[in-house]
């Protein structure tokens, strides 16, 4: 027999938000998830600027998008974007501004099949009010490490290394001091390194993800050089841009100066210049 994990009632504060939030975006039904549904839940008087959240179905996702352009309280409103869970399951996805909050907007058919790592799988539920913490990574403040729960042979390698590693700027983890998280990071760098699409989600898409991911990963830990020679040291660098490893391991001042730049935009435009020397 499975055990179903119980749904438990939500603080007050945390109802409101969740009613607000499906008052904003018009549907009966929508799930918080991820790392911000955890960490409100572990430091109730926190304030989360990205909140991901799962709507339906997918079918409505076109007019919400158009209700949240007239929407007075908004203050942007981001391309729809397409996506894929598990590589089968379709998600049209966008931003929104919003009390200070980057609202990461998925609309999908399926919500089971949200989460990847343990503590993405935290999820508020609306219109019940509750919430279900599968895994119990609420119980501990702080997370020293996290474990995959989905078979990674169900998702593209590519956008599960780049979830790895947001992951680990996010929380400081060292993933390759975690027997079971390097374990993992080796067998994602190879099939990522092996991997090759001529979709364009999967292929030209999921390779700019990477890059963003790199680039966002390193400025968001708390020690900015140390991740990106994680990252060098581990191969998460060489399986996708290996011209890109092998020019940072020949100059160690390259990585330096690459880990205090503050932008996407910036780190790429230092590290193409010197691919192009």
């Amino acid at each position: 027999m499975t055990n179903v994990p119980r749904s438990r009632p939500l603080p007050a504060d945390h109802r409101r938000l969740l009613r607000d939030l499906a008052a904003l975006l018009g549907t009966p039904q929508l799930v918080v998830y991820g790392g911000a549904a955890r960490d409100l839940l572990v430091r109730p008087q926190g304030f989360a600027k990205d909140v991901d959240i799962a709507a339906g179905p997918l079918a409505h996702a076109a007019a919400c998008r158009h209700r949240l352009l007239e929407h007075p309280d908004v203050e942007h409103v981001g391309e729809s974007r397409d996506y894929w869970i598990r590589m089968t399951e379709p998600v049209i996805m966008f931003d929104v501004r919003w009390r200070g909050m980057t609202l990461d907007v998925n609309f999908l058919d399926d919500f089971g099949k949200i989460g990847h790592f343990d503590v993405e799988c935290v999820r508020w539920e609306h219109p019940a009010g509750t919430f279900i913490d599968p895994y119990g990574v609420t119980s501990e403040k702080e997370t020293h490490s996290f474990s995959l729960v989905s078979p990674m042979g169900d998702e593209n390698p590519v956008l599960l290394l780049n979830r790895l590693v947001k992951l680990s700027a996010k929380y400081d983890v060292d993933y390759t001091r975690d027997e079971e998280l390097a374990h993992l990071v080796g067998q994602l760098i190879e099939a990522a390194a092996a991997w090759n699409s001529d979709d364009g989600f999967h292929g030209a898409q999921a390779d700019a993800a990477h890059a963003r991911a790199l680039a966002l990963s390193v400025q968001r830990a708390r020690d900015g050089r140390a991740f990106l020679q994680m990252l060098l040291h581990s191969g998460a660098i060489a399986c996708r841009n290996p011209v890109l490893a092998q020019a940072l391991s020949k100059d160690p001042c390259a990585v330096a100066e690459l880990a205090r730049v503050t932008s996407t935009e910036s780190f790429w435009r230092l590290a193409n210049s010197w691919l192009c020397r």
